[in-house]
């Protein structure tokens, strides 16, 4: 996996007294694909999955990731296949609802198909962060994860940093594209929802620096002064479908 960043120091995020670090976003920027709609999931919801993600998972245990693994035809159909616990599987159909009316049919469709669509492999994974932790820019692995990936954050906010992947024709003639539009930060709420598809998923890498607080649009609409916001311990929960195939480990004659 991915090396995960940690803060040096408290004083991590600027160089100097004079300097001021870049100031993140609350609402989505302008990448195509990527999406953040102005929706929380209900408190009593994010408690709950995240006392059944601690219990099981991580509490006695000095581990901050798992993965699982489900085959579903739909999170709409009374099917829902095996794999992944309960408490997921509600998760996505409450997903479902929410995003209904703040995704584009086609990215929705992708996301939470039909029940008569194929059977496809998804999978979860669960990432705990603890203040000053974060993970190193990526894309998600071209060979193994189809588009449409969801990400919710449980407990804490944090700001998540995408940088344009730099193509083959820009390296050759030296094409230039104006800063602004190669990075953007962008603060995660607590309880939100993040959608990446198409060139959100496949041109920009996605990342979290090692950090103890983020400096932030201030006010919900950013219209008040930027304020630093301390991070708290930090749930991920991730699905991606699995390309076909890529849910099978090995090769046959493998040892």
């Amino acid at each position: 996996m991915y090396a995960v960043n940690n803060a040096e120091s408290s004083d991590s995020e600027v160089d100097s007294l004079f300097d001021e670090p870049p100031i993140a976003m609350r609402s989505a920027p302008p990448i195509p694909g990527l999406f953040v709609p102005p929706i929380r999931l209900p408190l009593e919801l994010a408690n709950d999955i995240v006392q059944q993600c601690m219990s099981l998972y991580f509490n006695g245990r000095d581990i901050n990731q798992i993965m699982l693994f489900g085959r579903t035809t739909s999170e709409h159909g009374e099917n829902m296949g095996s794999g992944l616990p309960t408490f997921l599987i509600t998760l996505l159909h409450r997903l479902a609802e929410l995003l209904r009316d703040h995704l584009p049919e086609k990215v929705h469709e992708m996301l939470f198909p039909h029940k008569d669509a194929p059977q496809r492999a998804r999978q979860a994974i669960l990432n705990l962060y603890h203040p000053g932790e974060g993970i190193s820019p990526h894309v998600d692995l071209l060979k193994r994860f189809d588009d449409g990936i969801i990400g919710v954050s449980f407990g804490s906010g944090c700001v998540m940093n995408f940088e344009r992947v730099e193509c083959e024709e820009e390296e050759l003639f030296g094409m230039a594209v104006p800063l602004d539009r190669n990075h953007w930060d962008l603060y995660l709420e607590e309880r939100s929802v993040l959608v990446l598809s198409e060139d959100a998923r496949y041109d920009w890498t996605h990342g979290i620096d090692g950090k103890l607080r983020d400096f932030v649009d201030g006010g919900v609409d950013g219209q008040e002064e930027p304020e630093w916001i301390e991070r708290g311990t930090r749930l991920s929960i991730t699905f991606r479908w699995l390309l076909p195939g890529a849910d099978i480990v090995g090769e046959p004659g493998d040892p």
